[in-house]
Formats: structure tokens, C-alpha cells, sequence
């Protein structure tokens, strides 16, 4: 159970620290220390929706006050947490308080050296970094400075990354926009985040409405550079270094604030652990407007490794001939990328030598065990992290997993903690399940302008220093005796179906067992007031046929409770992905009821008027198009609630009432006796849905 989940009769208190930054705590539990109570209390919602009036009266940062309460004196830290207890810290190191830009800089690496490649075109570093300087001085012309927003519409390649490390020499923060968006989300994102210069090419420069405000083009840029003596004001580690919104394309964007302290302690932990060989490069294939690509772009660049960018609109064929033509040292892709890569066969060359796999669960496959075993110095990591904490978590396989087998999320990086706990915020035992918590440098600021929606995830450090805040990941997970973590799924996947707590979660873990399946997606499905679950699985390549939803969904009965078994599965070959490389839930195909071969029922059996009646009503409510004299009701995913729906449209259909389908009498012959005689009637094959 996830942190205050059902704390419904608990009243909470709006707390702040000497930061001004604000969030909710029970009023039952003391305030942790740095952090002091406002003096309002009432129900959680109600202490959110305090927070957002007093960021609406205009108290600076996101979620911020500009005269906060005098903070509880404080200790400093509490004592650590108990031995056996849920709670992990990653190495400490030290974290200079500079911007990203400065860190690279001050490496101080031959300027001849290359930087990036993109096709034809190549920069070396003394071209990028000299490049964005002058685009820097004309942005701090343009009003750059810390805190100051900068959008960035510009396609994946040179021209971007260049401008990316201009804005942040200006001091400002980037804010990268999708080149694929309509422009109404454009704008949108734009008024939320509060840029008003955005930088883009020519080219796109004509899909801009006039509320984007100051539009600067490439062309504008480089002529402007050269005679440009503006001076930049230099950010400091914890200024604003980027604004990520999420992919969602409906409601009010949400973005998440960076830090340059995040970037550097990433880059430099990141660094340390992907040494590249002489000749490797590394791969930019995330979309800009992806957290992963932080991970391809500042590493890279801090440690003087070449970065091969693939343009906008690369296939997974695509990305597999450009890695086969550069020696790779590091790719980092989606769980999804990589299934769709190795089903074209696992590949012994190409890709990477080193692999960072992560948005996504992933799961254990005979393809990634050939792959690793191809050669012994491939490497292939699970990381984990948010848009809100960026990478936290990594493990490292060794290739002996189980296969089917979901991949921990392995220990934190350095200078993160993690905490696992239950619903009153106690820590849970190893073992045990419990919400992911993650506090450190790795940790976003807020969400922009969204002060109640940060209170609610960015919650005070019970045993950290004076006024620190912890994250609330959503994620549940778990402590293993051997010290990493598995992340088990999303809390707030949990779903009521017919009054049942039911975790699809488990469903997709039980399905990514069964023969045939090489990995599992459990959505829940709600229409006419009711909730049931949907099931997508992609089939095994390795293991010959595809499974066949009948099996599995009896398989599953085997297991859960009735509550618990998807009522519609699809088998796919692989999942659709958006431009993040996730799942693109809207592009599934709609699942069918797992259609058992009937007993009885073929064409040549009389149908009667009744039976006719009875199977299309079945075909109505459960989306089938075919059904059998034999076929059963709840075996094809009916539940009570639906079977109401059947007992109206039969009870239309004859002018009278008639009961709803029961355990004992739930086939269409067996239904359609119950509720009447069968009359006689031609032979007839049976009826499809629409008929």
C-alpha cells in the first residue's frame, strides 16, 4: 500500500521550509525537522488547494514563498534509519557547485577533437563550444539570464545541441519542444512555461503563432554572433537548467524544473561508469524533449567521447545500420526499442557495447542472454528514473537471470537515497513492499508553476537535513536480501473492478511466465460504469507459436481470483511506441474476449430463434464477432454487471423479463433454455456480431 493511501479521515498541515517551498504532512506526526507548520490544517485536498491560492498570490519559484515561516529549530539529520530496515544510499561524492556548461569547459580538452556527428556533418569541439558562445551572447541580448526559460523547436542534430549549450551558457534554462506537436500544444507549452524567445529554424519559424513571442531563428543567430558583445551571466548549480514536459498531447502540459546540480552529479557518476574504449562513440537517438537524452548529450561531451546523433524520424532499421557503422561505447534505449530491435534477430554487431536500457520495466529474454553472451566485454544496464529525478537507480545484469524474469532497478547512484515505505511513512522490512521515495541531487526542483501538484509529490525529508525534500515516486518496490530494488509497478495502477482491490501489475507479472509470452501489458478498461482489464502480449519469438488467449486466460484463473482475469487480451508482435519510445497506449488494437473452440454449435446444428437472440446479445456486450451454441458467457470475460446489459437487450428483443445469465445456465443454448422454450426454427449458421 502506497504512502497515506486511504488517510482520507486524517487531517493534514501545510508545512514550509527556510526555502519558501511548501507541501502537506499529517497533523498526527511531527514536522521533520527544518520544516514548520503554517498554521492551516484541514483534509489533504484542502491543504493543496491552500498552497496553490499562495502561489497565486505571486510568491516567486514554483511553489515557493517570498517571506516563509520562520522554519523549527532543526538537528541537522536524524539518526539513520534502523538496520533492516528499507533504506539506501547511494556513494557520496562531492558536487560542484558550477553549471553543466562550466563543468565541460573546465576539462579543458583539445579543441580539435570531435564532438558531434550527424551524417555528413561533424563539429569538433572548439567549433560547438565556440558556436554556442556567440549564440549565448545574442540570447543574453535577447534577456537569457538565470531563471530565464528559452524554448527550443529545432529537430534532432547539430543545430540543436548547439543550441542547447547556447542557452545554458546564457544562464538559462531550455525548454525543448516536439517538432511533431500541433500547434496548439506548442503554445501551450510555451505560455506554462513562460518563454518568450523561442529558437527555431527557418523552416518552422512559419508554424509559430504570434503568442510565441519573440521568435529567433538559426539564421538570425549565426548572423548575429559574430558582432554580439553581450556578457552572460553564468548560472549557478541550483538555477534552472531545463524544463521537461510530459508526452501527454491532452489537459495542461506539466513540466518539471532541472537543476544544473542534477546534470552534474549525473554526468560526472555517469562517466565513471561507462568507460569507453579508444574509437567508441556514443549514440543520441532520444528525442530531445526526453530526459534520456541528458544522458547523451553532457556525459558525452564532459568526457570528450564523440556523439553520433540520429536525425528525426529514424526506424529501429534505421538506428541498427547506424550503430553497425560506428563503433559503439554507449546506447540507451527503451525496453520496447530493444525488443523491436532484437526481433529482427540478435545482432553481433551493431547497437552498442554498452547498453542502457530504461523508461520502461525490463524484462529477462533469451535474446538479451545471446546478446550479452556474444561477447564478454558487453554491458548491459537496467536504469531507472523519472522525468522528476532523472537517473537514480542502475543495475548491472550479468546474463544468468531468469528468463521471463523482471530486471531490478539495482542500487542508487551516487549521492541518492531511496526509501521504501508504507502508508503511515514508516520504512518497510526488506522484503517488504512498500512506495519508492528518492531524495539527493538527482531530484527536479517542482513542477513549473503547479505549487499544490509539487506539494503532493516533493514531501519533507523525515531523515534527511534540515528542510530536505523527498520525492514521492508512485513506483512500489521492494528490498532484496542482496541489497538492490525491484521496482513491482505504479501504485496508482491499483483499480476497484466489481468492488475488488485488483493489481494489474501481478496479472502482467503472471503472464510474463507463461509459455509463449515474452512480455505483458494489463490495462484497465472502464465503459457503461463498469471496469474490467485488458491484456497485450507480445509473443515470444524464441518459443515458436504464439500463445493462445485461451490458455493463458485459463492459466490465470488458475491463479487470481475472477476479479483479477482479463476480459479481452490481443497477441501483437510488438507494441506501438510514441516518439519517448514508450508504449503508445492509444495505438493498441482493441483486445477480444480469448474465444474457446465451442463443443458444440458448428454450422450444421439448428439454431432457433432464441438461440439467435441469446448469441447476438453475448456479441453485443462482450465485442466478439463470432460465438457457438457452447460457448459460455463468464468464460468469454462476462461479469454480473454485464450480464445485466445481456438481460436487457434479450428482454427487448422478446417484448418480456427475463433473468440474467447464471453460473449454471451460461452458454447461449443453455441461457436460451432457461429463459424460454426453444422454438423450432430453420438451420441457420450462427450469427456474427452486426448480423
Amino acid at each position: 500500500m502506497a504512502l497515506w493511501d486511504n488517510y482520507d479521515d486524517v487531517d493534514f498541515q501545510v508545512v514550509a521550509n527556510a526555502a519558501g517551498q511548501y507541501s502537506v504532512w499529517p497533523s498526527t506526526r511531527p514536522c521533520p525537522p527544518g520544516w514548520s507548520d503554517t498554521g492551516f490544517a484541514g483534509p489533504r485536498q484542502a491543504c493543496l488547494d491552500e498552497i496553490d491560492e499562495i502561489g497565486r498570490r505571486g510568491q516567486g519559484r514554483p511553489g515557493a514563498a517570498a517571506r516563509p515561516p520562520a522554519p523549527a529549530a532543526g538537528t541537522g539529520r536524524r539518526p539513520a534509519p534502523e538496520e533492516g530496515r528499507s533504506a539506501l544510499h547511494g556513494p557520496h561524492r562531492a558536487v560542484p557547485d558550477v553549471s553543466v556548461t562550466e563543468l565541460i569547459r573546465a576539462r579543458e580538452l583539445p579543441a580539435g577533437l570531435v564532438a558531434a556527428v550527424c551524417g555528413e556533418q561533424r563539429l569538433t569541439r572548439g567549433e560547438l563550444f565556440g558556436t554556442a558562445a556567440g549564440w549565448a551572447r545574442v540570447l543574453t541580448e535577447e534577456g537569457c539570464g538565470p531563471e530565464v526559460p528559452v524554448g527550443l523547436l529545432l529537430p534532432r542534430g547539430l543545430d540543436a545541441i548547439t543550441a542547447i549549450l547556447a542557452v545554458l551558457e546564457a544562464g538559462g534554462g531550455y525548454v525543448p519542444l516536439s517538432c511533431d506537436d500541433p500547434p496548439e500544444r506548442t503554445e501551450a507549452v510555451l505560455r506554462d512555461c513562460g518563454a518568450r524567445t523561442v529558437v527555431t529554424t527557418d523552416e518552422l519559424a512559419a508554424t509559430l503563432r504570434p503568442q510565441a513571442g519573440r521568435v529567433l531563428t538559426l539564421s538570425e543567430l549565426r548572423a548575429r554572433a559574430e558582432r554580439s558583445t553581450a556578457r552572460p551571466r553564468p548560472a549557478a548549480g541550483d538555477d534552472l537548467a531545463y524544463v521537461f514536459y510530459t508526452s501527454g498531447t491532452t489537459g495542461r502540459p506539466k513540466g518539471v524544473e532541472g537543476t544544473h546540480r542534477q546534470l552534474v552529479n549525473y554526468a560526472l557518476w555517469c562517466g565513471r561508469a561507462f568507460e569507453h574504449r579508444p574509437g567508441e562513440v556514443t549514440f543520441l537517438s532520444a528525442s530531445l524533449f526526453f530526459l534520456g537524452s541528458l544522458t547523451t548529450i553532457f556525459t558525452p561531451l564532459l568526457e570528450g567521447r564523440p556523439i553520433v546523433v540520429a536525425p528525426d524520424g529514424v526506424t529501429t532499421d534505421d538506428l541498427l545500420e547506424l550503430t553497425r557503422r560506428s563503433t559503439g561505447g554507449l546506447l540507451k534505449v527503451t525496453p520496447t526499442h530493444l525488443r523491436m530491435m532484437t526481433a529482427r534477430g540478435v545482432p553481433q554487431d551493431g547497437l552498442a557495447r554498452q547498453l542502457m536500457v530504461g523508461s520502461e520495466p525490463l524484462t529477462f529474454t533469451r535474446e538479451i542472454r545471446s546478446w550479452l553472451g556474444g561477447d564478454r566485454s558487453r554491458v548491459m544496464v537496467n536504469h531507472y528514473g523519472l522525468t522528476e529525478t532523472h537517473g537514480c537507480f542502475c543495475h548491472w545484469l550479468t546474463g544468468d537471470e531468469e528468463t521471463g524474469g523482471r530486471i531490478p532497478v539495482g542500487t542508487p547512484i551516487d549521492n541518492v537515497e531511496a526509501y521504501l515505505v508504507d502508508r503511515d511513512g514508516e520504512l518497510v522490512g526488506i522484503g517488504e513492499v512498500g512506495e519508492l521515495l528518492v531524495g539527493g541531487p538527482s531530484l527536479g526542483r517542482g513542477y513549473r508553476h503547479r505549487p499544490a501538484l509539487t506539494a503532493e509529490r516533493w514531501i519533507p525529508h523525515p531523515w534527511g537535513a534540515d528542510g530536505a525534500r523527498l520525492l514521492r515516486t508512485g513506483d512500489l518496490g521492494r528490498l532484496g536480501a542482496d541489497g538492490v530494488v525491484t521496482v513491482l509497478g505504479r501504485a496508482d495502477r491499483q483499480v476497484k473492478i466489481r468492488g475488488h482491490r485488483v493489481e494489474p501489475a501481478a496479472v502482467e507479472e503472471a503472464l510474463r511466465g507463461l509459455p509463449g509470452v515474452g512480455e505483458a501489458l494489463v490495462l484497465p478498461r472502464s465503459a457503461d460504469g463498469t471496469t474490467a482489464l485488458d491484456a497485450f502480449v507480445l509473443r515470444d519469438a524464441g518459443a515458436g507459436a504464439g500463445p493462445d488467449p485461451v490458455a493463458l486466460r485459463a492459466a490465470l484463473e488458475a491463479a487470481f481470483p475472477p476479479q483479477w482475469i482479463p476480459a479481452r487480451m490481443a497477441v501483437l508482435d510488438e507494441f506501438p511506441v510514441n516518439a519517448n519510445g514508450k508504449v503508445d497506449i492509444a495505438a493498441l488494437p482493441v483486445p477480444r474476449p480469448p474465444v474457446p473452440a465451442s463443443a458444440a454449435g458448428g454450422p450444421a446444428e439448428r439454431w432457433s430463434r432464441l438461440d439467435r437472440i441469446v448469441a447476438e446479445a453475448f456479441c453485443d456486450v462482450l465485442e466478439v464477432d463470432d460465438i457457438g451454441l457452447a460457448d459460455g458467457f463468464y468464460d468469454l470475460g462476462g461479469d454480473s454487471l454485464t450480464s445485466v446489459r445481456v438481460a436487457a437487450l434479450v428482454g427487448r428483443a422478446l417484448g418480456r423479463d427475463v433473468p440474467a445469465p447464471s453460473a449454471d445456465a451460461a452458454t447461449v443454448r443453455g441461457y436460451a433454455r432457461r429463459i424460454g422454450p426453444a422454438g423450432a426454427g430453420a438451420p441457420a449458421a450462427p450469427p456474427k456480431r452486426g448480423s
